[in-house]
């Protein structure tokens, strides 16, 4: 994908700046489109340039930001102002990258700028979401309320994602270990051991079946890794191509028990983003287009893109727009509908993102009890297979003395 830095209008009539990731200039434009902007010009942005801020970015983590924006909210509704608040975080701040940034952010405020304004410099490190929000609070004079919204949702944000990393890594990791001790069993111990056995001829089938594969792998080792690299490579070239980022996506949501997961992880960040834009007073159908960009799955976003913004944009409701969807469970649809019948649809969409938190903690924790023994007996009954492999030829020459 690449980076297009623009200049758009919105409702009113007002310029605003920003940058963001698409497949082409058209998608960009659509993109900018979603947000509620009509474009004035779109321009790719330079390689040189997006790899520095890569660089750049790569200091500086997820919990900096969300510690500054924390820091921020605190100052400012202490009454402190937004250039002495900078001041003050930018000399406690450890990380000399992110000091750098919290003094240019300075100078940019300086120069005329609002602080949503300076924001947009940096758009690595601060989302679409994020200086829309902040833009919101300055408009309505409530920026320490929405730097705090901001910190709670990027906390929370941060826990989930703990939760996700940590559910796939176990059972990966028990994969990696079996799969790891069958090849390095395979490939350089059981040679040398089954080398005893290659003078009998009658030897019992899941004997042969060892030496076989012992064999396979010995001789052909080069080639097994060579092809796991080349599939790799292939699967990595079409994840970053939309079609095949879309397969993929698609493919996740459809796996047992981790489909849910991952599904109800995305439902819950969607949720609470919305939930917070919504009580800033952000317009709904931009609303939906800056959640839809916090979704990791490209399907679930395509689908609130296309489906979810143009229904709110013909006339129609946010709940109706996820009816259409074929991925969004009807749970949020309803309590959403509940939300909008009585005028306090932020509120039922934070349950909706609290009730899927839930969700997600069960999720982890049957996914560890199910997948832990599940993965141990496979590599049990492999390891085993083994074992008897080798002593049955010792049994088989016993009784024939």
């Amino acid at each position: 994908m690449k980076t297009y830095i623009y200049k758009a209008k919105d409702g009113p009539g007002r310029e605003v700046e920003g940058e963001l990731r698409a497949e082409s200039s058209t998608a960009a434009a659509a993109n900018i489109d979603a947000l509620g902007y009509v474009p004035v010009w779109i321009k790719e942005k330079p390689e040189t340039t997006i790899k520095a801020a890569k660089m750049l970015g790569k200091r500086i983590t997820y919990r900096d930001v969300t510690v500054f924006t924390r820091q921020l909210g605190s100052l400012t509704k202490s009454g402190v102002p937004i250039l002495k608040a900078l001041t003050t975080i930018g000399e406690q701040t450890e990380n000399t990258a992110f000091a750098k940034i919290i003094r240019d952010l300075e100078a940019v405020i300086t120069d005329g700028n609002m602080l949503s304004g300076a924001l947009r410099k940096y758009p690595k490190l601060f989302s679409d979401l994020y200086i829309n929000m902040v833009q919101a609070g300055e408009s309505g004079g409530v920026l320490d309320t929405v730097l705090f919204r901001l910190a709670e949702t990027r906390e929370r944000e941060e826990e989930l994602r703990r939760k996700v990393s940590a559910a796939v890594a176990y059972p990966l990791l028990v994969i990696l270990v079996g799969v790891g001790t069958v090849v390095v069993l395979l490939t350089f111990f059981l040679p040398k051991v089954l080398v005893l056995f290659k003078d009998y001829n009658d030897l019992p089938l899941p004997t042969r079946m060892l030496i076989g594969t012992s064999e396979f792998f010995e001789n052909y080792w080069y080639w097994i890794v060579l092809v796991l690299l080349l599939i790799g490579a292939v699967i990595r070239r079409m994840a970053v191509m939309e079609n095949g980022r879309a397969f993929f996506d698609r493919l996740k949501l459809k796996l047992p028990l981790l489909g849910k997961f991952f599904l109800r992880s995305d439902i819950s960040r969607f949720a609470r983003t919305l939930s917070l834009l919504t009580r800033s007073g952000i317009p709904v159908d931009r609303g939906l287009a800056l959640s839809a960009e916090t979704l990791d799955n490209s399907v679930l976003r395509e689908e609130i893109r296309t489906v979810g913004v143009q229904t709110v944009r013909e006339g129609s409701t946010v709940s109706a727009g996820l009816k259409k969807t074929e991925f969004f469970p009807p749970l949020i649809a309803n309590m959403t509908a509940v939300g909008e019948e009585s005028g306090a649809m932020d509120d039922a969409l934070l349950e909706v993102a609290e009730f899927y938190d839930k969700e997600i903690d069960s999720l982890s924790k049957l996914a560890t009890s199910l997948i832990e023994p599940i993965l141990i007996l496979v590599v049990g009954l492999i390891i085993g297979f083994i074992v008897a492999a080798m002593l049955l030829p010792i049994f088989q020459l016993g009784t024939s003395i």
